[in-house]
């Protein structure tokens, strides 16, 4: 489940620009940001699906129920239905994941911070068998 749960209405991200100070959805440069890139490519990326896995469990009348791969979008958009658009700029970058070339249309959006954190908690687990 991904949720953005305000406590404040002031909290409420209410701009393009506070969107993207919580929510990414492009891939980090893989030379600047590694760990992220690799918890990115390992853990946010959507398929790829279509015709070379028809039959993965999003797959719904030969497309993605899901609506991946989403379209390029340079920046974010807000929209009146309260639910962001969110920036994947058709920056010319794809990484190979399972075989496939895969651009900023296949990221599902994350928050930097938090995922980061998946890290630490890996490396520091709370219970231990």
């Amino acid at each position: 489940m991904h949720l953005l749960l305000p406590l404040f209405p002031y909290h409420k991200p209410s701009t393009p620009g506070d969107i993207d100070s919580i929510i990414r959805a492009s891939w980090p440069d893989p030379e600047q940001k590694q760990v992220l890139f690799d918890l990115i490519k390992h853990h946010m990326v959507h398929g790829p699906y279509g015709t070379t896995f028809p039959h993965s469990p999003c797959m719904r009348d030969g497309k993605c129920s899901k609506l991946y791969p989403k379209p390029f979008q340079p920046h974010t958009l807000m929209t009146t239905d309260g639910y962001p658009t969110y920036a994947q700029p058709n920056d010319g970058c794809a990484y190979d994941v399972a075989g496939f070339p895969t651009d900023n249309r296949w990221i599902v959006p994350y928050n930097p911070y938090l995922l980061m954190q998946y890290v630490f908690s890996l490396s520091f687990p709370l219970f231990s068998c």
